[in-house]
């Protein structure tokens, strides 16, 4: 019978026995997931052993990120190495909070991990490009971009550094979500609470006159039930992802920007892989794997935007007359971060100026 351990997304309450077993059964035929000791390091695996790859995510269990990208991966992983390579997801948070993700992977806890790379200002200055206002119209385009950006410039590549990078992506584009308050301008966000994800969205609220309050996507539902913030900017897919239409009294499409995604492996389990096995899985990642993620999250963005309709959310769409007067007031973010990335001797300039030309060549 077909080994079915690939397809589990496994829960808070199965997770603490989960670890407990992964330290306790150091010695079984199982590889990965726990750190490793430092003789262990870069010592491809028993043969007969199956590398495990615990794989870490800040997403609640059935998005559509594990269930139609991370689930037929891990199954073609399988299959393509004979079953000598598995995964089992950890979902929600499960190994460490949102902002942990990525040092989930440096440090071992996790084998691979998925989160925004938002979640840890300051760590990846050069990938902020992607995410500066209104660069690329949806997720496959503004992929494509990052994509090619960090095929490009070794220097964003080098960003990851400590990891593996399996895939980099881009989801929905963001909107304004609000509680009871329609925004049909930008004068109507002056002194609201807004969640924001990074710090390329703290300068977007900031020069509308919005008061930006880091948090979590995980958070955000609560946040706007109690009233701790007044709305969010983030895309039409978290409507149904995490429930947002529940606490959402009005949507103002705008298509503002877009976060940035990363998928990355712990280089010490990577290199117990075999390298027959190295290579065909490598077949399965990059760039198609990164457009194929933003492919899941432009349907899943259409799936809320359809929930938000039925759910009878008011809908405001910023029209093409409009648009000039929102662009406006964020020129500047532009400009700003170029200066940010010379100064620290970063080809910010030259980045900068591909990553428009690549936006403008594919509109």
């Amino acid at each position: 019978m077909k080994k079915e351990k690939w397809k589990r997304l496994l829960g808070f309450g199965v997770v603490s026995v989960a670890l407990s077993a992964l330290v306790a059964c150091g010695g079984s035929e199982s590889t990965g997931g726990s750190p490793t000791a430092e003789a262990e390091e870069d010592t491809p695996a028993p043969s007969g052993a199956v590398v495990d790859l615990s794989i870490s995510s800040f997403m609640p269990g059935p998005h559509p990120q594990h269930t139609d990208l991370f689930e037929p991966f891990i199954e073609q992983v399988e299959e393509v190495t004979e079953g000598r390579v598995t995964g089992t997801m950890y979902p929600a948070n499960a190994l460490g909070e949102s902002n942990a993700q990525y040092d989930l992977v440096v440090n071992g806890v996790a084998d691979m991990s998925m989160a925004l790379h938002g979640y840890t200002p300051g760590r990846f200055p050069l990938t902020g490009v992607t995410e500066l206002p209104f660069m690329g119209g949806n997720a496959v385009e503004s992929t494509e971009i990052f994509w090619n950006l960090h095929e490009q410039f070794p220097e964003i590549a080098e960003e990851h550094e400590g990891t593996k990078v399996a895939w980099l992506f881009k989801n929905d584009p963001a909107q304004l979500l609000t509680v009871d308050k329609p925004i049909q301008s930008p004068e109507d966000l002056n002194g609201l609470r807004i969640r924001t994800p990074s710090p390329a969205a703290n300068g977007i609220l900031e020069a509308y006159g919005a008061i930006p309050v880091s948090m979590p996507m995980g958070d955000v539902y609560e946040a706007m039930q109690r009233g701790v913030v007044d709305g969010a900017l983030a895309p039409a897919s978290v409507i149904t992802n995490f429930q947002l239409a529940d606490v959402t009294g009005y949507i103002t499409k705008g298509d503002f920007y877009t976060s940035s995604l990363f998928v990355v492996i712990n280089p010490n389990t990577w290199s117990q892989i075999a390298e027959e096995d190295q290579v065909a899985i490598e077949e399965l990642m990059g760039e198609a794997m990164a457009l194929k993620a933003g492919e899941i999250y432009d349907e899943d963005g259409e799936g809320g935007w359809n929930a938000a309709r039925e759910g009878g959310i008011e809908i405001y769409e910023i029209s093409d007359e409009e648009l000039d007067a929102w662009k406006a007031p964020l020129e500047h973010l532009n400009e700003e971060w170029v200066e940010e990335m010379e100064a620290q001797g970063l080809p910010g300039q030259a980045i900068f100026d591909e990553a428009i030309r690549l936006r403008d060549q594919g509109e």
